[in-house]
C-alpha cells in the first residue's frame, strides 16, 4: 500500500508540472504563493470542505481540509473505530490560514499568550530567543504546513498524552495503520531539526509532499515574503528560519 502511495505522490506532482497543467486542481481561484503561506479563506475554498459535512468528528469548531485529504481522513477513522469502537478519535486542529497563524504566534510573541507558563515579552528579551523558543512547537506565518489543508492535529496537543491509555493505543494504531491511508507523522523524534516532536500531528503526503516542494521552490531561496519586519514578531529573522523549519521533517515525507 505504501507503494501505491508513493506512486500516486510521483505520477500527481508530474502531471501538475507540466506546462499548462491545470492548477487550479491545486490552489484552486487563489494564486500559489498566496496558497502556500495560507493567505486565504479555507471555508470558501473550491477545493476545500467541512469535516461536519463528511461525519468527521472534531472538537466541536469548525474545521476544513482539502476535499481529498478529507475524505482519506474519513477512511482512516472509520478503519480505527471498526479495531477501537469505544475509543474517540477527533480532529481538534486542520487549516490554519496566515491570520490564524498569526494570531497564534504574536500573542506568544508578544507574551498575552503564555508558553510554558512565561510571558515570553518579560521572560525573553532578545527577539531571536524568544522566536526559537516559540518555534519549538509553533509555526511562523506563512510558513505552516497547516496552510496547505493537508495536515491535522488529533485529540491532545500534549506528547505525554500517547504515551499510556487510550492515547497509546491511538499513537500506535497511527503509526501502523496511517501510512496505508496517505497519513504520515511530520514531526517524529530523533531529527536534527525543526519543531519539537509531535504525536498528533498527521499529513496527508499525496497532496502535502507537492506543497512542501512548491513551497521551497517559490519561497526555499527567497523568504523576503515573511521577513518584512513588524509583519510579525520578530518576522526579520524568517529569512534564516524559514526554511530549517519547513524541511525539518520526517524524511519519509520528503518525497
Amino acid at each position: 500500500m505504501k507503494k501505491f502511495m508513493l506512486v500516486v505522490v510521483i505520477i500527481l506532482f508530474y502531471i501538475l508540472s507540466l506546462p499548462g497543467a491545470p492548477l487550479i486542481a491545486l490552489y484552486g481561484d487563489v494564486d500559489e504563493a498566496s496558497y502556500l503561506s495560507g493567505k486565504f479563506n479555507p471555508s470558501t475554498h473550491s477545493q476545500f470542505v467541512n469535516l461536519d459535512d463528511l461525519n468527521i468528528e472534531t472538537d466541536g469548531r469548525k474545521h476544513y481540509l482539502r476535499r481529498s485529504t478529507a475524505v482519506a481522513l474519513k477512511k482512516m477513522v472509520v478503519a480505527f473505530k471498526k479495531d477501537n469502537p469505544n475509543i474517540r478519535l477527533y480532529v481538534t486542529s486542520s487549516t490554519r490560514n496566515f491570520n490564524y497563524q498569526k494570531a497564534i504566534w504574536d500573542a506568544k510573541f508578544n507574551g498575552s499568550r503564555k508558553v510554558d507558563g512565561k510571558a515570553l515579552n518579560k521572560t525573553e528579551p532578545n527577539h531571536l530567543k524568544r522566536a526559537l523558543t516559540i518555534l519549538q512547537y509553533s509555526s511562523m506565518p506563512g510558513t505552516s504546513r497547516h496552510h496547505w489543508g493537508t495536515d491535522l492535529d488529533f485529540n491532545s496537543l500534549v506528547n505525554s498524552y500517547y504515551e499510556n491509555g487510550e492515547g497509546l493505543i491511538i499513537y500506535n494504531w497511527l503509526k501502523k495503520n496511517a501510512p496505508d491511508f496517505g497519513f504520515y507523522q511530520p514531526y517524529t523524534a530523533g531529527r536534527k531539526q525543526g519543531y519539537n516532536e509531535e504525536k498528533w500531528h498527521w499529513s496527508y503526503l499525496p497532496e502535502s509532499s507537492i506543497y512542501l516542494r512548491r513551497w521551497m521552490k517559490i519561497f526555499g531561496n527567497d523568504t523576503s515574503f515573511f521577513s518584512k519586519e513588524g509583519s510579525f514578531g520578530g518576522s526579520e529573522y524568517a529569512d534564516r528560519l524559514a526554511p530549517i523549519y519547513v524541511m525539518g521533517i520526517n524524511p519519509e515525507c520528503v518525497r
